[in-house]
């Protein structure tokens, strides 16, 4: 098993060229989507080094954000708090039941975005990722033959790439050279692997190494731990310089002779290091790399590690890309930890505890302990009784993130959502929508729907700030005139020198839309909205968001208008959206008494449901839902539970 580890070191060089041309526009966006909230990465073997490398990233990009590197038996011990948070999941082949089972936890656990990294195209991760709405793999086409036994240009061609990645999501500016050697400061590549013999030398005439390390290295330090580890290279333990402050430093007490220290030097921490360094007990072998602070200077210390090892493998005589696999290690690897985790979450009745999960913002276990499951379980089964016994006239859907994802928002509606919206409509029922957008939607919706319907359907536009039939040309005004009340805190917008530099706004006769230029600034974005409509028009105005934007509407605006329109049928309005929590623009449609969330649910027990299995949400969800209901001659629908939730007696 493996490949020489020379042939590996000699291959970095084209793979960090390619690391640094390839595309990643896409997965920077991708990226984008996983900031907001906290951020757990994920690997196992070496990938760990690469999940550390991405919680660095993180914090350092976005700093006002929390990010943690853990292994997947971590994840799994976390996913009661995964709920609306992010999840990376780093593998090299995207097959081990490791990196599969970590992004099904995470899904199942309904985390708020999961992206999986991997160097293989075809993965079974990316597979498995196509199950679901809120998954994502970015499977990139490593150039390399491929790594031997040890995570090396897989490795390097990840990290590469998230730091790219990531620091054109954060919007900053950084180059990083397409010569690996400029990377670690040498003149050329081979030279630098080859000075590395004498550097290192006198480290492995000892079976035992320290490594010290600061925030920057940390990264490194890692994979000097699992590359030495895994190939049995050396003894290794790694801490940072307080850490190795707290009684650590007892080990060169009492084993100094057999032990070797190697200390990266972040820029920012050289004199805690220097000092460290100066109160170890003499005669001990010590190599320093230093490191500037900042994403460059981890990948500086990463790639320090290669050589490294190299040099460790020719001391000891062991071939690091191959060092052999003893049986039972292969055993252990093809251990399967989550084999189960599917029928698990996903056995009846658990569809109806993920929807009080959902609502309650807690896990059945911590309802159990607050004496409170019992009361949910209640409610849901009041609630899901209600709307089985419903016999709908009409349906109202919102448009983004309902019947079409945020990326699909302006390439129309998907082939199967609109099979689904002709179908309910030629059975004679009702359907009308509530959208953010104006014309754009129009046009979209008369491309869907059949033209003999459009005289029928309701559209509310603009929030339900202009409310007319979808085959009348003048609804909605599109005009870029803003009226009374909003025509305040329109001025104020416009003179705002800081929302001009984050943020594109928009002005319509009864809305203002707001949107950050790039999602790092939407949460600043959004405070300085709230502020302005608190000191400007006090009152008079309400603020929502939608998965892209802020919109800003008079206090008397809302989605509602769309179903008190439809008041006058001989039947129920079933409500259907994705953003029901406040401040979400459905959270007041979907206060309705008949309402579903294909995402996000408010508080209350009443209205505002998600019916759909974990991990999906959104269009996905939608069509799922639609595809449950039936419509009798009448035109009256009806509405069916999903396959495995529990079953209430009628």
């Amino acid at each position: 098993m493996g490949r020489p580890f020379a042939e590996e070191l000699a291959e970095l060089e084209s793979t960090h060229r390619w690391a640094c041309e390839f595309p990643i526009d896409e997965f920077a966006d991708a990226i984008g989507e996983l900031s907001g909230r906290s951020v757990l990465t994920v690997g196992s073997g070496g990938s760990f080094t690469t999940a550390a490398s991405a919680a660095y990233l993180l914090r350092y990009f976005f700093p006002s954000e929390l990010a943690f590197a853990v292994t997947p038996q971590d994840l799994l011990s976390h996913r009661a708090a995964l709920r609306d948070q992010s999840v990376l999941v780093a593998t090299a082949s995207g097959s081990n039941p490791d990196a599969i089972g970590s992004l099904k936890t995470a899904t199942l656990s309904e985390a708020r975005s999961v992206l999986g990294i991997c160097t293989k195209v075809g993965s079974k991760l990316g597979v498995e990722a196509e199950k679901f709405s809120n998954s994502t793999v970015y499977e990139f086409p490593l150039p390399s033959e491929g790594d031997g036994f040890l995570a090396t240009n897989s490795l390097w061609a990840s990290v590469v790439l998230l730091t790219r990645a990531m620091a054109q999501a954060g919007g900053a500016r950084l180059s990083v050279s397409k010569r690996l050697s400029k990377i670690v400061g040498a003149s050329a590549w081979s030279p630098f692997l080859n000075k590395y013999g004498e550097l290192a030398a006198q480290l492995w005439e000892r079976d035992s190494l320290i490594v010290l390390y600061g925030p920057t290295s940390y990264p490194a330090a890692v994979d000097m731990e699992s590359k030495l580890t895994e190939a049995a290279l050396a003894n290794v333990w790694i801490a940072d310089y307080r850490h190795f402050a707290h009684g650590r430093h007892h080990w060169l007490a009492k084993r100094r002779s057999e032990t070797s220290v190697l200390a990266f030097i972040d820029e920012s921490e050289s004199a805690l290091a220097q000092r460290t360094l100066a109160e170890l007990p003499d005669g001990l072998p010590i190599v320093t790399i230093n490191v500037q602070d900042g994403p460059l200077g981890m990948l500086r210390g990463l790639a320090h590690v290669f050589p490294m090892i190299a040099t460790a493998g020719e001391a000891r005589g062991i071939d690091p890309g191959r060092p052999g696999v003893p049986a039972f290690g292969r055993r252990i690897y093809h251990l399967n930890a989550y084999g189960k985790l599917g029928q698990e979450r996903t056995r009846s009745p658990e569809l109806a505890e993920v929807a009080i999960e959902r609502k309650s913002n807690a896990s059945m276990d911590e309802l159990d302990r607050r004496n409170t499951a019992d009361i949910w379980r209640a409610a849901y089964d009041r609630y899901v009784r209600k709307v089985l016994a419903a016999k709908f006239a009409a349906i109202v859907f919102d448009y983004d993130g309902t019947l079409c994802d945020r990326e699909e928002r302006f390439i129309g509606l998907k082939p199967e959502v609109i099979e689904h919206l002709n179908r309910l409509l030629a059975s004679g029922l009702t359907i009308a929508f509530a959208t953010g957008r104006g014309k754009s939607v129009r046009e979209s919706l008369r491309h869907a729907i059949k033209r003999q319907h459009w005289d029928k359907i309701v559209v509310g536009y603009y929030n339900g700030g202009d409310v007319g039939r979808l085959n009348n040309d003048a609804s909605p005004d599109g005009t870029h005139r803003v009226l009374q009340p909003l025509q305040d805190i329109w001025a104020a917008i416009e003179s705002n020198s800081r929302l001009a530099e984050i943020a594109k706004s928009e002005g319509r006769p009864n809305q203002i839309t707001v949107t950050a230029k790039a999602d790092y600034d939407s949460a600043e974005c959004w405070q300085l909205v709230l502020q302005l409509g608190a000191v400007v028009s006090p009152g008079k105005l309400k603020v929502v968001r939608s998965s892209h934007s802020f919109d800003l509407l008079p206090a008397n605006v809302s989605k509602v208008k769309v179903v008190e329109h439809l008041s006058d049928l001989d039947g129920e309005v079933l409500a259907v959206g994705d953003m029901g929590r406040w401040p979400g623009n459905d959270f007041e449609l979907l206060a309705h008494p008949y309402s579903l969330s294909v995402d996000e649910v408010s508080p209350d027990p009443d209205s505002c449901w998600n019916l759909s299995r974990p991990g999906v949400r959104g269009r996905q969800a939608t069509i799922e839902l639609v595809s449950r209901i039936t419509v009798n001659t009448k035109g009256l629908a009806r509405l069916k539970l999903p396959q495995g939730s529990r079953e209430l007696k009628r």
